[in-house]
């Protein structure tokens, strides 16, 4: 009876020992999966880590090329910006020298039907001073404020028989300040109704209105 105690008693240890080494082994077991479930949300931590700096890195160098576009298209913008002003100021500059020079240049040549005497004025100064003939009687040499319409170094009239014209300037259809050989005439009235002047002083008004140009030049006519 004892013996068969003590056996019950060995079985009952026997399935202690066992019980506690599988509950020793189901405890190491969840050790197991707890470092394993550890080592793994540590592993994907990690690896959300590096895709989170990965992303941040591309955007900032994303952010760093857009600037860097903005700056490029700011830089160009200014330089764009800088040399219209230049050519703005250098037009400017250029238009005001063309102001200045025109006004210097401006040349009116003044006709006095009464006198039968032109003057001639550069930059408002009395350059020249020459007697003329403009027309005789039955002719009239029109009145008024003029400028050159073409200019031509020798013309042929074809309406008084084919007469030169020398250093000729048109201002009014088929009226022209131009050059002539009748000098003796010059200082009376003796022309068809074109002013005339002594060859070389119609020269040098053509020359002056050349140099000048045509939108620079005067002609008044007056009594």
């Amino acid at each position: 009876m004892h013996a068969e105690s003590y056996s019950d008693i060995g079985v009952q240890y026997s399935h202690i020992d066992r019980d506690q080494s599988e509950l020793l082994q189901s405890i190491q077991n969840e050790r197991v999966k707890l470092k394993t479930t550890r080592d793994d949300n540590n592993r994907k931590l990690q690896e959300e880590v590096l895709q989170m700096k990965i992303l941040l890195k591309k955007k900032e160098a994303e952010d760093i090329a857009r600037a860097e576009r903005e700056i490029t298209k700011l830089k160009k913008y200014r330089k764009k910006l800088y040399l219209s002003l230049k050519r703005e100021r250098k037009q400017k500059k250029i238009q005001r020298e063309r102001a200045i020079r025109a006004k210097r240049d401006h040349i009116v040549a003044l006709i006095d039907l009464s006198s039968q005497k032109m003057k001639v004025y550069q930059g408002n100064k009395l350059k020249h001073q020459w007697r003329v003939s403009t027309a005789r009687k039955g002719y009239s040499t029109p009145v008024g404020k003029y400028k050159p319409q073409s200019l031509e170094k020798m013309h042929y009239s074809k309406l008084y028989h084919n007469s030169p014209m020398p250093y000729t300037v048109f201002f009014s259809g088929n009226y022209a300040i131009h050059g002539t050989n009748s000098i003796s005439r010059l200082g009376r009235r003796a022309s068809h109704g074109c002013v005339r002047l002594h060859p070389k002083n119609a020269k040098v008004l053509y020359s002056m209105i050349q140099k000048s140009g045509k939108n620079n030049t005067e002609i008044k006519i007056t009594y």
